[in-house]
This record gives C-alpha cells, sequence and structure tokens, in this order.
C-alpha cells in the first residue's frame, strides 16, 4: 500500500502533521501502533505555556506556538464543530527559594502587587512572590485530540490504529515501513512516535527516552480563573470545573501505573497553596509518558538518509508546540528548506547522528 507520506504516531502531533501534509497536496497515511492519541496527548494538562519557556534556545519557538495556538483551535472548533478546551487567563506563578522566577525578568511576566491577588484568585494561598503570565492559557487536551481525530477522518485522511511498527527500512524508490500488521511504502516516512520513538528499527537511532508523570484530577466547589505554577506542583483548571494536579517527573522507562505516595503527595502540595481542595473529591489518577531527548529538546527535521523525517522529544511542551511542529515540517517536506523565521539549529536531527 503506497501513500506519499507516512506519519508513524498518532498522537496531537502526528495527527496535527498529517493535516498540515494534506494541505501541502500530500497523500498522507497514519499508522499508530495503540489507540490514536492514547499517549502523553491524552496523559498532559494541556497547559500552553511558551511564556514561562526559559531555554534562550526554546523560547522563540514556543512563543510563536502560543500566538498560533487561539487561531488554530478556533479553526477546529468550526471544522468539527467540537470543543477543544481552549481557556484564556493566564498563569499565577507562585515563587519559593526551590520554585524561583527568573533571575532577569521575561517579557510577558507581570509582578503581583500585595493585595492583588484577592481580586485575582481568593482561594489562592502564597507566601512567595508571585507572578502573571497572561499570554500563557490552557487547553483540555483529550477534547482537543477527540476534535483532531474527527478532522482527520473527516478529511479522508487513513488512520490505521493498532498497527504497530516494525521497523523502516529504504527500498531504493523511497522507504517500506513493516508493521505486524501488513507492509507500507512511501517517499517519505516522519517518526512522530512519541516516547516510542525509539521503540523500532529505524535508519537513524535517536537518543529518545519516556519520562513517566503521574497526575490526578480532583472534583471542588472551588474555582480556578488561572492556572497556577507552585512549589513541586501545578493547578489546571477544566471548563466543567475539574482542577487538573501534577505531575511527577520520573525516569523509570515505560513503568506502569500510578502510586498512591505521589498522588497522595500532589495532592498535599496543592492543598498548601489552595486549602479548599482539602474537600476535594479525587476524580481520576493516571500516568504518562513524555518524550524527552538527550538534552531535552525536541527533534524536528530531516536526517541524513533522505526521506526520513522526525518530529519528537517535544518533552513537556509536546501539546504546545505540536500544531507549530505540523506547520514547520510539513512546509519543509514540501519545499525542501526549514524555515528561517525561528532559529531552528538547537532542534534538527543532525546533532546527534553519527
Amino acid at each position: 500500500m503506497a501513500s506519499d507520506v507516512i506519519v508513524m504516531g498518532a498522537g496531537l502531533v502526528g495527527l496535527s502533521l498529517a493535516r498540515e501534509l494534506q494541505r501541502q497536496q500530500f497523500q498522507v497515511r497514519v499508522l499508530e501502533a495503540r489507540k490514536a492519541g492514547g499517549g502523553a496527548s491524552w496523559a498532559a494538562a494541556g497547559m500552553l505555556a511558551g511564556y514561562q519557556t526559559q531555554h534562550p534556545g526554546l523560547r522563540p519557538l514556543a512563543i510563536a506556538a502560543a500566538r498560533l495556538y487561539p487561531s488554530w483551535t478556533a479553526e477546529l472548533e468550526r471544522e468539527t464543530y467540537l470543543p477543544s478546551g481552549y481557556r484564556r487567563g493566564g498563569t499565577l506563578f507562585v515563587a519559593s527559594p526551590e520554585h524561583a522566577a527568573p533571575a532577569v525578568r521575561l517579557d510577558g511576566w507581570e509582578p503581583v502587587v500585595p493585595g492583588a491577588l484577592d481580586g485575582l484568585e481568593p482561594e489562592l494561598r502564597a507566601e512567595g512572590e508571585i507572578w502573571r503570565v497572561p499570554d500563557d492559557h490552557s487547553v483540555d487536551n483529550r477534547q482537543l485530540m477527540t476534535a483532531l481525530i474527527a478532522s482527520v477522518r473527516g478529511r479522508g485522511i487513513p488512520l490505521e490504529e493498532h498497527t504497530p511498527v516494525v521497523a523502516v527500512e529504504a527500498n531504493g524508490a523511497g522507504w517500506t515501513v513493516r508493521t505486524e500488521v501488513r507492509n507500507y511504502t512511501a517517499d517519505m516516512v516522519v517518526n512522530t512516535a512519541g516516547a516510542w520513538a525509539a521503540s523500532f528499527s529505524t535508519p537513524v537511532a535517536m537518543p529518545v527516552r519516556p519520562r513517566k508523570g503521574q497526575m490526578l484530577s480532583l472534583r471542588s466547589a472551588a474555582r480556578l480563573r488561572h492556572v497556577i505554577a507552585a512549589p513541586g506542583v501545578y493547578l489546571v483548571p477544566r471548563n466543567d470545573g475539574r482542577i487538573l494536579v501534577g505531575a511527577t517527573v520520573e525516569d523509570v522507562g515505560f513503568a506502569p501505573g500510578v502510586e498512591a505516595a505521589a498522588i497522595a503527595e500532589l495532592r498535599q502540595r496543592a492543598e498548601r497553596v489552595m486549602p479548599a481542595l482539602h474537600e476535594a473529591t479525587v476524580d481520576q489518577s493516571w500516568a504518562g509518558y513524555r518524550p524527552c531527548a538527550a538534552d531535552d529538546l525536541p527533534i524536528l527535521g530531516p536526517t541524513r538518509c533522505q526521506g526520513y523525517w522526525i518530529a519528537t522529544a517535544h518533552y513537556r511542551d509536546g501539546i504546545l508546540l505540536a500544531p507549530l511542529t505540523a506547520k514547520i515540517i510539513a512546509r519543509a517536506m514540501a519545499t525542501g528548506q526549514m524555515t528561517r523565521a525561528l532559529e531552528l539549529t538547537p532542534f534538527l536531527p543532525r546533532r546527534f547522528e553519527n
């Protein structure tokens, strides 16, 4: 079965890319080892924290991605008539010795003056300095994935779930993607398999590993207007009244399940900054696996093997960076040139190629 492009991985990055590739007039097929959108895209909190990004190389990309999000989600909602859960409101950053604000004030950060907190978040309790990041927003990533899957299917893009890739091999004229179900051929392939990007045989090995994160959601009479970033915890409000609390960062491979002690610690940290959550009930707890490169930066672009592309390792910014990643990679595949509007050298696969 032949396609111009095969996208391997149906998370937010892979499905966003499939839509953009179709817009560039490619015939595209998406292969997913499990259920579409069931990996990090399902497990994330949905923070769009571009203006909190302090890494000097990543910050311009993150801010550009944050600026794209309002129009991108609005377009997706118009197309599918489904919600994305996009919320404005910004982030309140609670500083402490172990959770320091930037040493140099960054654009987009505003100090919250004493006495102003009650007007912003009456339920919040904080002893340290507080900063507001008004242009950092959030999205309900599970609603977003539902809309994106509907868009891809509605556009007639083949989406093959439960089709694990075994190997990607050059075949002379292009590429063969061998799966446990059948073989596919294409002129070009893109590895968007997230934390599983190194789990099958590829022509170019990339140092991508999973970092596990455990989270929970709470139901409470208390309400939040902002995302809260506090020492050892973050709180993300949802439109249905739930509050998401996260998250651990663990180098334990694909160790499964959630641990009661980790969930309890996250809740305790949340209650320190929002005591009203003491009366909340736990709605759900879960774990996911963030894709992480050796240098904690995304891997984006072509490899030394012509026609084999990579778009993965977004680590904690996968939800934020996915739509912009899709536009950058699709345009580059169509033109043969990575955009010069952003400095992308730090993210190119060649930094890991021998």
